[in-house]
């Protein structure tokens, strides 16, 4: 992640808070989302070797559930 603050999360698990300078690996097959806290913006640059996987969009209610961790 290059700026902000954002969460990642892959289906089947809790979600993780990024900041600047965390690495994420998202295998094939995995399917997940990613995008900003509530208070914050999110940069990030992605590389794929293959094609994402993505999760069913996520509601608002599941979103504002989130917590630092």
């Amino acid at each position: 992640m290059t700026g902000g603050e954002g969460w990642y999360q892959e289906e089947g698990q809790k979600a993780r808070k990024l900041h600047p300078g965390d690495v994420v690996v998202t295998h094939d097959g995995i399917k997940h989302w990613h995008g900003a806290t509530k208070d914050s913006w999110f940069s990030h640059i992605a590389i794929t070797a293959g094609k994402p996987e993505w999760l069913e969009a996520v509601t608002d209610e599941e979103y504002s559930k989130l917590e630092d961790r």
